[in-house]
């Protein structure tokens, strides 16, 4: 008798045969459950629960919405302090120009000694450094920056764009991705961008801006002023990271915005008869001026 119990309770723990129906019901519940998750995956993510499609797509609508009166020129005066492995100093900067270029800048002391003296149109980069009686040009702003011991990732013109929140001259008018994070949503950009990706708090404000590369770049925006009639508020602290441990900060004390357009004579930087002439896109050895 307990022999025969004991058949009976192992043949009713053995599976029982799939029949054809069976299997096809399985493979049919496994297909289902492979599309679920796919679906699933391809959903908006992000670091936080609570993703709001509705309210990523609304924030980015106004914040790639051009100006009705968008700016043509601008000036600003600015404190600029600059920190690497290598080198710091603090500057004081005045910065002026049409978006569109031509744009100027200079750079002094702090007890007010000009340092260099740049401008920037659609031909080039000109610097004039008064005090090492140099001259340099280059076809390419950033090229030449790099060339003088200072790689930031950042022309005149994208400088310009960012101060005066003229940021639709800069990113793409539509992102590939978006995902809610802790301070706001971060939307990516396709392959043709030379930005990585750009962070709106909740508010809509740009805080935080990726650039491409092996190593990225990155740019931090703060202390926004509060927004004037019919203007979007502007960052009075632009802060830029590079992978090599540069880092750059500028601070804006004054900043005006103008409907019209600068005239060329207060845009123009005389090339000095006197100074040393180097073009830093061809070969040669110079000496970079020292910061003060």
């Amino acid at each position: 008798m307990m022999r025969r119990a004991l058949a009976s309770r192992a043949a009713r723990a053995l599976p029982r045969r799939r029949t054809p129906e069976r299997g096809r019901l399985c493979a049919l519940a496994l297909l289902l459950a492979c599309g679920l998750a796919a679906f699933t995956g391809c959903a908006p993510t992000g670091g936080k629960a609570g993703f709001d499609a509705g309210q990523a797509q609304a924030l980015w609508a106004s914040f790639a919405a051009s100006s009705a009166d968008a700016p043509q020129s601008f000036s600003l005066s600015a404190s600029l302090s600059i920190q690497s492995p290598q080198k710091s100093a603090r500057l004081l900067v005045k910065f002026w120009g049409n978006l569109e270029r031509p744009l100027r800048l200079d750079l002094s002391s702090g007890m007010g000694q000009t340092f260099a003296m740049w401008r920037e149109d659609s031909l080039g980069w000109l610097a004039v450094y008064p005090l090492s009686s140099q001259a340099f040009t280059h076809k390419d702003t950033k090229a030449a920056l790099g060339r003088l011991g200072m790689p930031i990732p950042l022309n005149l013109k994208e400088l310009a764009a960012l101060s005066a929140g003229r940021y639709s001259t800069l990113l793409p008018a539509a992102f590939k991705s978006v995902r809610k994070t802790s301070t706001g949503y971060e939307y990516t950009f396709g392959a043709t961008s030379v930005f990585s990706s750009v962070t709106l708090d909740f508010e809509g404000k740009p805080i935080h801006i990726v650039g491409k590369g092996v190593e990225p770049w990155s740019v931090d925006l703060g202390d926004f002023a509060a927004a004037e009639s019919g203007r979007k508020p502007l960052a009075q602290r632009i802060q830029l990271t590079t992978p090599g441990g540069l880092q750059v900060v500028l601070r804006v004390k004054k900043l005006e915005l103008s409907p019209e357009a600068m005239t060329d004579s207060s845009l123009e930087l005389p090339l000095p008869p006197q100074a040393r002439h180097i073009p830093l896109d061809r070969p040669g050895d110079f000496r970079a001026p020292d910061l003060p």
